[in-house]
């Protein structure tokens, strides 16, 4: 069985990314796969010969309708059995797609919906439920989607799973690449270094460190705050409020700001603890799931997706939302005594079991009715 993962919008860290890492997955379940995305530096290991990128400008006309004739055009060559489409616009590109396809030519198109729509009309837009199937990340973002269209609730929940041959109990980096960290970083030596892999600004609730610091503090451990996030999500007048409060604190000497790197796994397992915190539930959060996975002690605000990932690998991590105290607290007890880290992934949060829930729905779509 062909599959032709398609996704025009390709983020590290996103979602979206699952493109890349599933076709790598399904490989192991005798699927042959195709890539099709902008050729973004994430895409640059692709090397396997089983597995094939096709580059996707989307530029052979203009609009919604010359996307889909670049896609159309890639469908016809690669012939897949499955398409499957990563997000709201690439559903829009590819259900057009394969409109002006005959019935024998035409895939089997799959929807993976990982995030919350943008518009109101995404539906109409989309054409989202003339898709054979369509697959949820999360049973937040179904019922969310199923107040809109009640029939959505018949769509496969597939979490998706960390790479499990890459992050795992008992992952170490090489002691060089430990050696470059503390190099370019020499006020983390000998810290209780403290991790939030995240953007900085108000929805990641990048401000509830400062009280948090000033609680270990008072307590005389010596913990430094490693953020690991962009700033581009941030609006100006956040980051100047937290930079005063930062300076007002007298702990701007005590954090660390880091622009994310294509490999969380040496920053992740630098941190003592790591914390994800968010004010809203988030449907996915890969670096929650990869810090559990390389047994980081990891606490965050019970809810969305980190709740069912603290639930499932770390329970006594999951924190009452907002609670700066409860927070502070786990961090004090870690210091102590660290937590140990969970002997394997429990299932559905390995990739490998995202591979086979995929492979067993695309069978499912493929077989002679």
């Amino acid at each position: 069985m062909k599959v032709l993962h398609f996704a025009p919008e390709l983020a590290i860290g996103s979602p979206n990314a699952a493109a890349v890492e599933l076709a790598y997955a399904l490989l192991s379940c005798g699927e042959s796969s195709v890539v099709v995305g902008p050729r973004y530096s994430m895409l640059g290991a692709i090397t396997s010969e089983r597995l094939k990128f096709v580059r996707y400008t989307g530029k052979k006309l203009p609009g919604l309708w010359g996307k889909a004739l670049s896609l159309r055009s890639i469908i016809r060559t690669q012939q897949p059995d499955v398409v499957q489409a990563y997000g709201y616009e690439a559903v829009a590109i590819a259900t057009r797609s394969c409109d002006g396809l005959s019935s024998k030519s035409r895939p089997r198109l799959v929807g993976a919906l990982s995030s919350y729509p943008q518009r109101t009309d995404f539906l109409e837009r989309t054409r989202l439920l003339s898709c054979d199937a369509i697959t949820i990340i999360h049973t937040d973002l179904r019922n969310y989607l199923k107040n809109i269209q009640p029939t959505l609730i018949k769509s496969w929940i597939v979490p998706h799973g960390v790479n499990e041959l890459q992050c795992y109990p008992g992952y170490k980096p090489d002691a060089s690449d430990a050696i470059r960290t503390y190099a370019a970083y020499p006020e983390l030596r000998e810290r209780f270094i403290i991790c939030l892999p995240a953007p900085i600004g108000e929805p990641w609730c990048t401000q509830h460190i400062i009280p948090i610091l000033s609680i270990l503090h008072s307590q005389d451990i010596p913990a430094h705050a490693l953020l690991v996030g962009t700033t581009r999500f941030a609006e100006s007048g956040y980051l100047k409020s937290l930079r005063r409060e930062v300076r007002a604190s007298g702990l701007e000497p005590h954090i660390t700001r880091v622009d994310p790197p294509e490999d969380l796994r040496e920053l992740l397992c630098t941190a003592d603890a790591v914390l994800c915190l968010t004010a809203k539930p988030t449907i996915y959060s890969a670096p929650a799931l990869q810090a559990l996975a390389l047994g980081r002690p990891t606490a965050g605000y019970g809810h969305g997706a980190v709740k069912d990932y603290l639930g499932s690998l770390q329970p006594m991590g999951v924190l009452p939302v907002g609670d700066i105290d409860s927070a502070a607290d786990i961090l004090s007890q870690w210091y102590s005594v660290p937590p140990d880290p969970p002997e394997e992934i429990p299932y559905p949060y390995k990739l490998s079991d995202t591979a086979k829930k995929y492979h067993e729905l695309y069978t499912n779509l493929t077989q002679p009715s």
